[in-house]
């Protein structure tokens, strides 16, 4: 069995000792003794970590066609959109990690270097998408639209960045507090 096969495992019983024995033994019935990665990957629907990590390059990056077409490719061979949002967050969780022990940033995105804060905001629009592409329609139509929106302060901002943007310049055009109440006690 090669490393990879036994880290495809390790990452589908996310951390669980009997479910990844479970894995194992169904990959043995599948395959016999020689499994390799693709097997795992093939059998269970998953994307490989090479895949995630270059998806997750493209979602730093902004380059949305790059992420289209990973999710297209990946939808096209059968891969489980859903599970490959958990492992992306995964793979953005070890980036926001590295960030903090970096003191507040990482380029372990694809190279694209993002601030704690960035990393925090794309981990957050990808759970906030994680429920869409678990309740939407499609899981890939959700999971296209919801993937840039979660990059969090670079070129596209995500939905709270944009809602918070949009409070803050109606405040600006609003009337100072108090002041017109003022007024109209003095009439």
């Amino acid at each position: 069995m090669s490393a990879a096969a036994l880290a495809s495992i390790a990452r589908m019983a996310d951390g669980g000792m009997r479910d990844a024995q479970s894995i194992f033994d169904q990959m043995i019935s599948f395959c016999g003794a020689d499994i390799s990665e693709i097997d795992v990957l093939d059998v269970y629907g998953l994307v490989s970590a090479k895949k995630i990590a270059e998806l997750a390059g493209a979602l730093a990056a902004g380059d949305h066609k790059k992420l289209i077409s990973i999710v297209d490719d990946c939808d096209e061979n059968g891969r489980d959109l859903f599970r490959l949002l958990v492992d992306l967050q995964a793979h953005v969780r070890t980036a926001l990690l590295d960030a903090i022990a970096s003191g507040g940033q990482s380029g372990a995105l694809g190279g694209t270097p993002m601030t704690t804060e960035q990393l925090t905001r794309l981990l957050d629009g990808l759970r906030e998408g994680e429920l869409a592409v678990k309740h939407g329609l499609t899981e890939k139509i959700n999971f296209e639209v919801n993937a840039p929106e979660s990059r969090g302060g670079q070129a596209a901002p995500g939905r709270w960045t944009a809602l918070i943007k949009e409070l803050s310049a109606l405040a600006a055009q609003a009337p100072a507090a108090g002041a017109g109440e003022g007024e109209k006690k003095k009439t």
